[in-house]
């Protein structure tokens, strides 16, 4: 004696089935889509990391360009010297 099922029963397990291969695309859409974010996201921290250490060299490298005995050596080599007497200074009295 085999139940014949309704009308409603046959839609019903239709559309479980249907909303369960919905659901299982969707999620493997949004695992995907994830993945590929999280790719993006590497890439780019690795060029930042990249830039920032660039930066920093270039950082040193301008601190070592502004130093006082580069700029004595550039100004030696064009013919200036630094007479450290040259240089104003008060001696605490008002006028």
């Amino acid at each position: 004696m085999t139940k014949k099922r309704t009308r409603f029963e046959t839609f019903s397990i239709r559309f479980l089935v249907f909303t369960f291969a919905v659901f299982l695309i969707g999620l493997i859409f949004v695992k995907s889509i994830d993945s590929s974010y999280n790719n993006k996201i590497q890439s780019l921290q690795k060029e930042i990391s990249t830039c920032q250490s660039d930066i920093d060299s270039l950082q040193m490298q301008k601190q070592e360009l502004v130093s006082f005995n580069r700029l004595a050596d550039v100004a030696g080599a064009k013919g200036y010297t630094y007479q450290n007497d040259a240089v104003a200074s008060t001696n605490g009295e008002n006028r």
